[in-house]
């Protein structure tokens, strides 16, 4: 893989949003797909057939009736870039039909990538009466994906999610003094979640919704971030008997809440 050259590279939409899967796979296929399309033509030639009558299976590309009549698909390669040079494919990811916003070439992004991701995301947390330090006990989380290439990748993206969202919920603090400076100058003082604050997250992959992306696949590493701080917050709320409408979920905010003030 070579970095784009932003001279002669076409336009697509880019990697965001989590889905580095669906916009280079989807790339990539339709790149396979020039590229099948160029070796079955060759074939054609070479085997005096029509390519609607060649398949291609099994490194080789043959006539679909003549019980192995054809050639080693490296072989059409060969043959073709002799007379015709390199055989080669294109792809971008641009969902067509889509308008371009005003000054904008690449079209409207979130149009152009409307893959609705459903997830779930169930919380069990402690609230500690003396100390107002919040426990997470278990968290589970069923998650549409579309299809998982590789589920392991997904669970892990899923678990770092969570983990990621635990921090800005209990967590990461920005405060602003008198002379508007900003308080939290380290880690020290910024914390971060560490293996200590976190528990095991259940996951439940949910495969089979549509989508546009190549073979069903969906965005799978953003998403989890962004139900964390609701579910805690809810679950918070349920222990201490009042709602929580600010974060971090720190002591001193919970104590707040627990007697009534505003937080934030």
């Amino acid at each position: 893989m070579r970095p784009a050259d932003t001279d002669v590279a076409g336009y697509d939409v880019g990697i965001g949003g989590g889905r580095t899967i669906v916009s280079l796979g989807a790339a990539s296929l339709a790149a396979a797909i020039e590229v099948r399309t160029k070796l079955l033509a060759a074939a054609a030639t070479l085997l005096d057939a029509s390519p609607d009558d060649l398949v291609m299976e099994n490194g080789r590309i043959e006539v679909a009736s003549a019980n192995g009549y054809g050639f080693a698909i490296a072989e059409v390669a060969a043959r073709a870039r002799t007379h015709r040079g390199r055989i080669g494919g294109t792809g971008a990811f641009i969902r067509t039909g889509v308008p371009a916003m005003a000054g904008c070439c690449t079209g409207h992004f979130i149009e152009a990538i409307d893959i609705p991701i459903f997830a779930v995301h169930d919380c069990e947390a402690a609230v500690d009466p003396d100390t107002r330090h919040v426990e997470i006990l278990n968290y589970t989380v069923v998650q549409d994906v579309g299809r998982a290439i590789n589920p392991s990748a997904v669970h892990g993206k899923i678990q770092g999610g969570v983990v990621q969202g635990l921090g800005y919920a209990l967590h990461e603090e920005v405060t602003i003094d008198g002379d508007g400076r900003v308080r939290q100058a380290g880690f020290e003082t910024y914390r971060l979640p560490t293996a200590q604050d976190v528990a095991p997250v259940a996951i439940s992959l949910y495969e089979g919704a549509p989508s546009l992306g190549p073979l069903g696949t969906k965005a799978g590493g953003e998403v989890p971030i962004l139900h964390v701080a609701a579910t805690v917050a809810n679950a918070v709320s349920n222990a201490i008997g009042r709602q929580v409408r600010a974060l971090p979920m720190t002591p001193p905010n919970v104590l707040a809440r627990m007697q009534g003030r505003t937080v934030g």
